[in-house]
């Protein structure tokens, strides 16, 4: 259990008693929600808040956003035209390093699900030499996971160009055209992409094990004038998560997969049973700190920070223990 930071005990105590009054579904609270977007199994559990309804239970309802790219989601919620989003963890230390009043409140996805996928024809990490590979974009994470798995396989930085596709279904088209050699995928594209027969060249979380891929987070001062609302939301997604990880509701996850992510059951099936066997969405909406900290290890590696920054300047824990009592 991690301690409360950033506020007092008797904050959090006042927090719970905010949530008791909340509006509820009559007269709910609209909220503006960001994400990346919005057809990835990443996103089970706000998809399960959605279709069940539980969000308008705890007084709330979500105007979804899909902001394009972490990035634009921390940029949005900066500007303020998002209130609560959930994003690349990378995103969001970058902005708290530059100055940006930005808070990591609650986690979202632990390892990173992402996978290199070889065009029909390249088969091994050799012959992606003098090809074009699709990532999400010159600050993404896809690019660093991409960069350490070559590098490990004998690649130099200049035996491939690269291509900035934005988020995993305009990667995976780019693939499907022909015009890449490879590309970085999610789920459920990466298994639709291996059904459809292009190669398998490695998942991140085979070299990356440790990491926090995505996380909730808010404008600090919003959330200061909002705590019942955040508390509310992530009261919400802790149900939505409690929901996912009870096997009792596996058919009725899998409809939702296949609803929100337009992937068949087959597909459905082996996200589910990955996402349960590596416990990919974080039980409890836990900050994994070592995760943090691994982000903010690769950003000082790749020369995008110049030193580390304490994990415990990125985070406010106040809102989840809110939402927990």
């Amino acid at each position: 259990m991690h301690k409360v930071s950033g506020w007092s005990k008797g904050y959090v105590a006042a927090l719970c008693g905010m949530l008791a009054v909340l509006p509820q579904a009559a007269n709910a609270v609209e909220v503006q929600f960001g994400t990346t977007g919005k057809s990835d199994a990443t996103s089970i559990v706000s998809y399960i808040g959605m279709e069940r309804k539980m969000f308008q239970a705890n007084g709330l309802t979500l105007n979804w956003i899909a902001a394009g790219s972490a990035a634009r989601a921390v940029q949005q919620t900066l500007a303020g035209s998002l209130e609560i989003s959930i994003a690349a963890t990378d995103q969001t230390v970058r902005a708290i390093a530059q100055g940006g009043a930005i808070a990591i409140v609650a986690g979202a996805v632990g390892a990173a699900p992402f996978r290199v996928l070889g065009q029909k024809g390249v088969n091994s990490w050799p012959d992606l030499k003098g090809k074009i590979v699709s990532v999400g974009g010159p600050s993404d994470q896809t690019l660093f996971f991409f960069r350490i798995m070559a590098r490990k396989n004998g690649l130099q930085d200049n035996d491939y160009d690269l291509v900035f596709g934005g988020t995993t279904p305009a990667r995976f088209s780019q693939l499907a055209s022909g015009a890449v050699g490879a590309a970085v995928l999610t789920n459920p594209n990466d298994l639709m992409a291996l059904d459809a027969g292009y190669s398998d060249l490695g998942a991140a979380p085979d070299y990356v094990p440790v990491w926090a891929q995505n996380n909730v987070f808010v404008h600090r001062d919003w959330a200061k004038k909002n705590p019942q609302i955040v508390a509310a939301f992530l009261k919400t997604y802790l149900q939505a998560t409690d929901v996912f990880y009870d096997k009792a509701n596996r058919e009725d996850v899998l409809a939702i997969l296949m609803k929100y992510t337009s992937s068949d059951r087959s597909v459905a099936e082996r996200v589910y049973d990955f996402y349960q066997a590596k416990k990919i969405i974080m039980p409890g909406a836990e900050l994994s700190e070592a995760g943090i900290g691994a982000v903010v290890d690769s950003l000082v590696a790749i020369k995008e920070l110049p030193s580390a920054i304490p994990v415990s300047t990125l985070i406010d824990t106040s809102y989840l223990a809110a939402a927990k009592k």
